[in-house]
């Protein structure tokens, strides 16, 4: 017989990544506020793109986990139901592997170079050099990719609040530590 829960590992792993998108956010605030001194925006920076690369690491070893735990057993819903979700989780995934790559790739073609360094750690080599067209692009799809994947998260959350408090049908449960 199948779980009802997801693997603990997939669990961890998935709030985890909640934890980071709010607190890249929560960084990329800060980040644009022009009153703060240089060396403070740069630490800001600094630690943006840092936990941007770690966010892109935990969602590709998310990937590579989910291909090997088994999933739970599925929770009977309508067709339609199964693939809005479906499309709304790879819609996510694409976002959050899209998202680091087109930071790296801002980054790497800022007018103004500045080395992306891992927590302090090592130095980031960036793909390619400066390139105002390439930079105005990927700030741009910056942007966006974060504009579609808050709209998508806010829909991820919003079906599994329906799903916890309207349909009352241990959906939500499966996704947290635990029995279901």
């Amino acid at each position: 017989m199948r779980s009802r829960t997801w693997h603990p590992l997939i669990i961890l792993l998935h709030w985890a990544t909640v934890m980071l998108i709010l607190l890249q956010y929560g960084l990329s605030r800060l980040m644009g506020d022009e009153t703060r001194d240089l060396l403070s925006r740069f630490v800001l920076y600094q630690w943006h793109k840092s936990f941007g690369l770690t966010l892109a690491g935990l969602v590709l070893l998310r990937l590579i986990v989910r291909r090997l735990l088994p999933a739970p057993a599925p929770v009977p819903m309508p067709r339609w139901q199964r693939a809005a979700a479906a499309t709304v989780q790879g819609g996510l995934y694409l976002c959050l592997l899209a998202l680091p790559v087109t930071g790296l790739l801002m980054a790497a073609a800022a007018p103004i170079q500045i080395p992306t360094l891992f927590f302090g750690l090592f130095s980031v080599p960036h793909p390619i050099g400066p390139d105002q067209a390439i930079y105005d692009a990927m700030l741009r799809a910056h942007a966006t990719l974060f504009d579609i994947m808050a709209a998508l998260a806010f829909i991820h959350a919003g079906a599994a609040l329906l799903h916890q408090f309207v349909l009352r049908d241990g959906l939500m449960q499966r996704m947290w530590f635990g029995r279901s």
